[in-house]
């Protein structure tokens, strides 16, 4: 399992928390998965979630026994323990890429109707992108930036607009362009009476 996670991508989510990945990290997880599940979690420091496979899992938990073998009276990290082993649910991943985040994470992790992935080896970051861009690091506000214009602009060359099947009002409203509104002048009041004419009768 030396398939590694490669890249970043910008990804719809639908109001019952499922996201299309995108092919190159679907043919990764197909690649490594030993079954239908990737297991999403918490990450260790960051605010995002994180998702990888039971293989991980295990090269993990080998580390994580030689440190504890190495370490002067036994110390573990508790709280990096809980994480990759206690806050973590499965989530299924269906023939054609699409990945149900656990409700309970999704709400631990703010992920909201758009999200940010972004690959680290062997396994991906999942972040909320209306949080990266107000919130994150530089150099994920970078990368988020550049997916989004990129993204906008293949929808505006392709003339494409969103599927209303399975997403709900406004779900990509992150990645839409702020709408530029250009003030219309005053409007004078009119000077000239209005007449009514009477009918002849």
């Amino acid at each position: 399992m030396d398939e590694m996670y490669i890249g970043s991508a910008i990804c719809e989510v639908t109001s019952g928390g499922e996201l299309m990945l995108p092919r190159r990290f679907f043919e990764t997880s197909r690649a490594r998965s030993i079954d239908e599940y990737l297991l999403i979690g918490l990450h260790e420091d960051s605010e995002c979630l994180v998702a990888f496979d039971r293989v991980y899992v295990m090269q993990r938990q080998f580390e994580v026994s030689e440190r504890f073998a190495k370490s002067p009276g036994g110390f573990q990290d508790h709280h990096r323990l809980r994480r990759l082993y206690g806050f973590v649910e499965e989530a299924p991943l269906a023939p054609d890429g699409m990945l149900q985040l656990p409700a309970v994470l999704r709400e631990r992790g703010g992920i909201g109707a758009a999200a940010l992935l972004v690959a680290s080896g062997a396994r991906f970051e999942i972040w909320d992108l209306g949080h990266v861009l107000a919130h994150g690091p530089s150099d994920l506000v970078t990368m988020a930036t550049l997916l989004r214009t990129n993204h906008l602009n293949k929808e505006v060359a392709n003339g494409a607009t969103l599927s209303s099947a399975g997403s709900r009002p406004g779900a990509l409203a992150a990645l839409q362009p702020a709408l530029c509104l250009q003030p219309l002048p005053p409007m004078s009041p009119r000077h000239d009476p209005i007449v009514r004419r009477r009918g002849t009768g």
